[in-house]
């Protein structure tokens, strides 16, 4: 209703929220303009990376998978662009339970919080390097997870400058076991990473003779009371053999208060490990049955190693996939050490991407037996990140549907509101809110919502978090979704309903 300037080749418009796609596509279609938009806010993104100078970054494929443009889902879990947010925190620790990790590696060293400990033995003993000529693998796991980035040598771990705290357990009892979780906690450990398991002959006789009382206790009582009542975040890899790992022989990752981890390839395909319905995530790693290739991480020096440099470039399966996972909870720790353990679980959960739909069939909840909550996403995780479902997605004019929106943040919640995206509809397109109180993950539904005229219309969520009212710099402190992440509502005739 009012011109507000106006050029000689452009003039801009005023007139009500509600009203200006219509008149935009009116005046479209009118021929007498080129072209008429109305205009609108996207959220934008720089487009900032922080890539390290370590030589061999380039062949650690699961942080930046230098061919994704060549593949089509990427396949990795995008580190660079979540380290423009944090490198990881030494006040946060990894807890390394393996057979042992070498202290001095040059590209472990700075970031070892303290020597550990063996229980291999009794009465466990100072220092968890390794011990025998196979004790290699501990060190390749402590570098997919934290690895110093950026000092000129070698690989990054996921949490660059995140602290390692040695456990050796290969070998130990079931007791040795119980006592290194309980040791992890004392020594301040906020994420226990565990890429072993029992094996199949042990499975095979049933839950008891697998994973017996003291351990249990012991991981339950770390994932509730660990990090002072915040409960520590401990993951483990599931088998490396395509088995349910959840079944009537269960395997250890299938422990509820655990994170279990299975495998993606580097094209972000599933498949090549364990699963079942314990499933949490799958991180990308080398399949042990399938061609893709190893992703480069630490190796002990000298000719104990896998190879005989310091640097192993073919490291994979669930061994380096759990480590990864780990270190990912570790970067999300480092933003925000307030956090639960099940506030990070969360997280990772709900910002993971939905791989491989075709294979891993996803439930209406975004869940899968083949992959979990999907493929961990690093710089997803790190940011409000925020979701929207339409159920059902296909009504007749004045049927009910229910508009749901989930969304998590690191620094929590402060609200979280949906929209119709320019429908031309005024109840749809009013902007829907619900206030929050800081909660780290959050799913709001609004019901009993109704529209009478036929059409297809998309609709938006977006959330901000606690800090978007004094904003730290560079950090998104909203989201919102886009493109293929909005839902579709489509309001059909009343006959043509049966036929969804």
């Amino acid at each position: 209703d009012a011109v507000l300037t106006q050029e000689p080749a452009r003039a801009l418009l005023r007139a009500a929220p509600a009203d200006a796609a219509r008149l935009a596509a009116e005046l479209e279609a009118s021929g007498r303009v080129a072209y008429a938009v109305p205009e609108v806010f996207r959220p934008m993104e720089l487009r900032s990376r922080y890539v390290p100078n370590d030589p061999l970054f380039a062949e650690q494929w699961a942080l930046e998978n230098a061919a994704r443009a060549e593949r089509a889902a990427g396949g990795d879990v995008d580190a660079p662009r979540a380290w423009t947010y944090t490198l990881g925190s030494p006040t946060v620790t990894i807890a390394v339970l393996d057979d042992g990790v070498q202290l001095d590696h040059p590209d472990l060293e700075a970031n070892i919080a303290s020597a550990g400990r063996d229980f291999t033995v009794y009465p466990p003993v100072e220092g968890a390097q390794p011990r025998v000529a196979a004790d290699r693998h501990g060190t390749s796991v402590a570098g997919i997870a934290a690895a110093r980035g950026d000092n000129g040598l070698g690989v990054s771990g996921i949490c660059p400058r995140c602290r390692i705290l040695p456990i050796r357990v290969h070998r130990s009892s079931n007791l040795g076991v119980a006592e290194a979780f309980r040791y992890a906690v004392a020594q301040g450990a906020d994420v226990i990473t565990n890429s072993w398991g029992y094996s199949p002959s042990v499975r095979r006789h049933g839950a008891a003779a697998n994973v017996d009382a003291a351990v249990r206790d012991a991981i339950d009582s770390a994932a509730r009371e660990g990090r002072g009542g915040r409960g520590t975040v401990i993951v483990f890899g599931m088998t490396n053999e395509p088995v349910d790992n959840c079944g009537a022989h269960p395997d250890i990752s299938a422990i509820e208060s655990v994170v279990a981890v299975g495998v993606s390839d580097r094209d972000d395909r599933i498949g090549g490990s364990g699963f079942g319905a314990c499933m949490d995530l799958v991180a990308p790693a080398k399949p042990e049955r399938l061609g893709t290739a190893g992703s480069a991480t630490t190796d002990r020096t000298g000719i104990d190693g896998h190879t005989e440099g310091d640097y192993f470039d073919g490291f994979g399966g669930t061994s380096a996939a759990a480590p990864l996972v780990a270190g990912v909870a570790a970067l999300v720790l480092s933003l925000n050490p307030e956090l639960t353990r099940d506030d990070v679980l969360r997280i990772l959960e709900h910002t993971a991407d939905k791989i491989d739909p075709a294979h891993a069939a996803y439930d209406a909840a975004g869940f899968s037996v083949r992959a979990g909550h999907g493929r961990v996403n690093a710089a997803r995780a790190l940011v409000p990140s925020v979701a929207i479902t339409v159920t059902p997605s296909r009504v007749a004019p004045g049927e009910p549907f229910s508009v749901t929106v989930a969304a998590t943040a690191p620094f929590g919640l402060r609200s979280v509101a949906w929209r119709g995206n320019a429908t031309g509809d005024a109840a749809l397109d009013v902007l829907h809110l619900q206030a929050l109180g800081g909660e780290a993950y959050r799913s709001v539904t609004w019901d009993e919502l109704v529209i009478e005229r036929p059409g297809t219309y998309a609709l938006e969520a977006l959330a901000e978090d606690l800090r978007v009212v004094e904003p730290a710099a560079g950090y998104p402190h909203r989201a919102k979704t886009e493109g293929g992440a909005m839902a579709s509502l489509t309001v059909v005739e009343r006959a043509d309903v049966d036929s969804r």
